[in-house]
């Protein structure tokens, strides 16, 4: 949703609403007598749309939030930020979640909305789990019950304990889950609200299920044939009670994590027919989700074509897999993946392969690492951002816009940082079979700019190419221009073929080492190296991939050019 100024209210009857909502939410939608309750509304359709399309969630969530801040609305503000923060972690969005979180925490704050903060400590716990602090998320998650059981709210409580329990199967601690979840059953027989019931009850059976798969595997590896059957066997069960819960209160994303544990439970005890049937129930309720963001899937077909004597497909399972969790960053996913391809490799006997995949392992463990100190940079900053857009508007909806528009844009050149480009992407993937070309482009030599010329004249550099890339893009009214970070920059638009796609990378490139740089930077010519890919709008990830890795190679071949060349 675009950022709305004073000027231009938002347009509640312009909102195009997903088909698929219940009748009862179109309902108190279609009552709603003022945008206080359109606000309240829309939270709830977000809510709902969060177990099969969280993109669709997030852009009810981006105009419910819009509606409260018209409607002068703290609470139900708040409510729309703690729903943003949720849907951007699981859309692997940490910066975007963090920004949310510290939002909302401003305006309990400001307004004394003490009964929501449990909640708002809850989702930055789920983003200190994305980028891989786990004792961060645990320390969060027990502050997040302390303070619901402090409120007393059933509906806090008990999903801080589903998330303690996913924590804890997360760290590869089944005991502890089994511990927490324990709690939270315990917990559920307290509460007499019957959509909270459900709710907790789906959680709860699916995250048993978890930890008697990883119990299972664990007793297996042990060399202890009977624990594991008897682990396995107990997890089924679990997913007898899990079917149960879900006829009465139906979650599609829950509904496929069970039929992947259904099919790694039935591969421990050597069903293979069994494990083929879930897993093939998984895969087809997968591809209706409009995301990609559980490994359970792909993971249990990769251990059924192992076990059916397949490693390549098993391989290319894991790299299917691998290919999404790292073009969203997630550095708990990368590991498991990069563990158990590992672990194939070294079952076949190939211990070159085994041993690389693990040096890819502590890379992505290392980068995992600069990610945690850039975020605690990063909470830093927002708390400044915040504190200055409070000196620089007049109320809280006026702070809440300005940080909105400053949390998009790129603070030196003006372009979209990385959150304004991920906001923007649905507007292009929305047809998955039209073209998208992807376009890194990056300046040559930069560390001597700043050398030369101090950061102060790189600064300027930045600004004066981003110039220059804007005035290629006056034909290409679709495209998306960002800063990606450093002297990184990065272009997508639809295209009609890969010759287009050259034709304009190519156009950018001549266009920076064409410019006249001696007003900006005196005795200093600039160049770049552009790398590009151009996929179906539904494959942007690989295409993003594929630039990237492209544009090194226009490095390593010499600079100033662009790869892959021209046919």
């Amino acid at each position: 949703m675009p950022v709305m100024s004073a000027s231009a209210p938002f347009d509640a009857g312009t909102l195009r609403l997903p088909e698929n909502l219940p009748p009862e939410l179109l309902r108190q939608w279609q009552s709603a007598a003022d945008d206080r309750e359109r606000a309240q509304a829309l939270t709830g359709m977000a809510r709902f749309m969060r177990d099969s399309s969280m993109r669709a969630a997030q852009q009810l969530g981006e105009a419910a939030l819009e509606l409260a801040m018209q409607a002068g609305a703290p609470e139900e503000a708040t409510l729309a930020l703690v729903g943003l923060g949720f849907v951007a972690a699981h859309l692997n969005q940490p910066d975007r979640s963090q920004e949310s979180v510290a939002r909302a925490t401003e305006l309990i704050h400001e307004h004394g909305l003490s009964h929501l903060r449990s909640s708002v400590v809850n989702v930055r716990a789920l983003t200190q789990m994305l980028i891989g602090d786990m004792n961060s998320a645990r320390q969060d998650l027990q502050e997040a019950l302390s303070t619901a059981q402090q409120e007393g709210d059933p509906g806090d409580i008990g999903n801080a304990l589903v998330n303690l329990g996913w924590l804890a199967n997360s760290a590869g601690d089944p005991g502890e889950a089994l511990h927490q979840l324990n709690l939270l059953e315990e917990h559920i027989h307290t509460l007499s609200d019957a959509d909270i019931i459900h709710d907790l009850n789906n959680y709860l059976h699916e995250n048993r299920a978890a930890a008697y798969v990883l119990l299972a595997r664990r007793a297996r590896d042990r060399g202890r044939p009977e624990a594991a059957e008897q682990a396995a066997r107990q997890g089924l069960m679990v997913l007898r009670a899990a079917t149960a819960s879900l006829r009465t209160h139906p979650s599609l994303t829950t509904e496929v994590l069970c039929h992947a544990h259904e099919s790694a439970l039935h591969l421990l005890l050597g069903n293979l027919s069994g494990a083929q049937q879930a897993a093939d129930r998984a895969a087809a309720m997968n591809s209706d989700l409009d995301q990609q963001l559980y490994i359970e899937v792909p993971m249990c077909l990769a251990e059924l074509h192992e076990a059916q004597g397949d490693p390549a497909a098993a391989l290319a399972d894991y790299h299917r897999a691998l290919s999404i969790v790292r073009s969203q960053k997630r550095h708990r996913d990368t590991q498991v993946i990069l563990r158990a391809m590992a672990a194939l490799h070294e079952r076949a006997g190939q211990y070159p392969q085994a041993l690389q995949v693990l040096r890819d392992a502590l890379q992505d463990t290392q980068d995992a690492l600069e990610r945690v100190n850039t975020a605690a940079q990063r909470h830093l900053s927002l708390a400044h951002d915040l504190q200055q857009a409070r000196q620089d508007a007049s109320s809280w909806q006026d702070r809440l816009r300005h940080a909105e528009t400053q949390a998009r844009q790129d603070p030196l050149t003006g372009l979209l940082n990385r959150r304004g480009l991920e906001e923007g992407l649905p507007a292009l993937t929305g047809n998955g079979d039209a073209l998208l070309a992807a376009l890194f482009l990056d300046i040559d030599h930069f560390k001597r700019v700043n050398d030369r010329h101090s950061h102060a004249g790189g600064d300027r550099a930045l600004q004066g190419v981003a110039q220059v890339l804007r005035a290629q893009l006056t034909r290409w009214p679709h495209a998306l221009l960002a800063r990606y970070g450093g002297e990184e920059f990065v272009l997508i638009t639809p295209v009609t073929d890969a010759a287009q796609a050259h034709a304009l990378a190519e156009a950018c490139r001549r266009a920076v080492a064409a410019h006249d740089w001696t007003a900006l930077l005196p005795g200093t010519n600039l160049t770049a190296s552009v790398g590009y890919a151009v996929e179906p709008g539904e494959r942007l990830p690989e295409a993003l991939s594929q630039a990237d890795e492209h544009l090194y190679r226009a490095k390593r071949a010499g600079r100033n050019r662009v790869y892959p060349p021209s046919d």
